[in-house]
């Protein structure tokens, strides 16, 4: 007589803990301390998330329990050990998820942190912790993730992992306000993964991973713009500003190219220490005033012509310390009182941050894209600020 078993779930129930952070399966006697989480910040206002709302607590979590009986996911309470004295608080959840056990292929997803651990290096230590379960343990071929085309954030903490963009899935998912998403899809293989470990271990050993929102210092070993050279000109080329990026802003090598046939160009490497992080061209006209009244410029303005920063190292405020010392060479100019630049009108563009700033819209356009300037005055004082 043949006895009937019931299949060992792939993959098997873990839990997992680096650094003060631990994932543990998600249970039903989590139900109160993500009701709690989800309310930092009421995640579920943010359409594009999978967020519960409070009512729907239970139901979230009898969700991910049913997909983990169907083989299709294993969800996880993320925990920060040391809160609360030493006993615990749950501060989000994240899932191995769209499992395929014949090929060896989990998906990283159903990712949420409660507003107060977001931009912090909690993103980070998950990640590294599933990836490396992944491919180390359970002897993954290829790890998987999804985002909503709306959720760009999410695009860019993807990348920065190291994972290759593999394409868009058009008119894919039903969102929560009745609208229908695009699906932007990632993957990494195995053999990519020993790469992205070491970037990844030493982003957190360099305590890169914290970003608070306050920008890169840009005095010392910080952040400065350095001239282009032979010895530098291959790691500008190779900067990449993401997927996202690669829709909005020129090639590094074409600004490079133009800027070789315009006397007002002004390329430099985004340096912090020997190191490029982006690339920035300004337009001075006070360098050739006669080509600046070919070229319409405004006088008395310093132009952001170009703007990058490699999505390695997007989010550490790299951004924000260039646009400061662009101000501090322009502060070096003849009459110039304020800073221009500009910004192409699609998703995802950098206006909010450019907003945030103290950049306001002028009402021109330079060609598609829409000009925003600020005195050059108000950037000295935040640049005196940082420092």
């Amino acid at each position: 007589m043949t006895t009937a078993t019931t299949p060992t779930a792939w993959p098997p129930d873990v839990t997992l803990e680096r650094d003060g952070i631990r994932l543990e399966p998600l249970s039903l006697a989590h139900e109160a301390d993500i009701a709690t989480a989800a309310a930092d910040g009421e995640l579920w206002n943010i359409r594009f998330t999978s967020v519960p709302e409070p009512q729907e607590t239970r139901g979230y979590i009898e969700t991910a329990l049913k997909q983990r009986a169907e083989g299709i996911r294993l969800a996880f309470a993320v925990i920060d050990v040391a809160a609360n004295d030493g006993g615990g608080k749950l501060i989000g959840s994240t899932s191995y998820h769209d499992i395929v056990p014949a090929i060896k292929r989990v998906e990283i997803g159903w990712t949420w942190y409660a507003k107060s651990y977001q931009r912090s290096k909690v993103n980070t230590l998950c990640k590294l912790m599933l990836m490396q379960h992944a491919f180390e343990t359970l002897g993954c071929d290829v790890i998987g993730w999804r985002a909503s085309h709306m959720n760009l954030a999410s695009q860019r903490a993807i990348e920065r992992l190291g994972a290759k963009r593999d394409g868009v899935l058009r008119h894919h998912a039903p969102i929560r306000d009745g609208k229908v998403r695009d699906t932007v899809m990632y993957s990494m293989l195995a053999a990519e993964w020993p790469a992205a470990k070491e970037k990844l271990e030493n982003k957190l050993a360099a305590g890169s991973s914290r970003d608070v929102g306050s920008p890169a210092k840009s005095e010392g070993n910080r952040v400065r713009l350095g001239e282009i050279t032979a010895e530098n000109l291959r790691s500008v080329l190779r900067l990449n500003p993401g997927a996202i990026g690669e829709r909005m802003v020129a090639t590094n090598a074409w600004s490079i190219a133009q800027a070789a046939h315009s006397a007002n160009a002004v390329p430099r490497a985004i340096m912090v220490g020997d190191t490029p992080v982006g690339f920035i061209m300004l337009y001075d006209a006070t360098l050739d005033p006669a080509l600046a009244a070919k070229d319409e410029v405004t006088a008395g303005g310093i132009g952001i012509w170009r703007l990058m920063i490699d999505f390695q190292q997007q989010g550490k405020g790299y951004g924000e310390a260039a646009i400061l010392e662009a101000a501090r060479y322009a502060a070096t100019r003849p009459s110039v009182k304020q800073i221009e630049l500009s910004y192409v009108p699609i998703e995802g563009n950098p206006s909010p941050f450019y907003k945030k700033m103290g950049f306001v819209e002028t009402g021109k356009m330079d060609g598609i894209e829409i000009v925003m300037v600020q005195p050059l005055a108000a950037l000295m004082a935040r640049l005196d600020a940082s420092r």
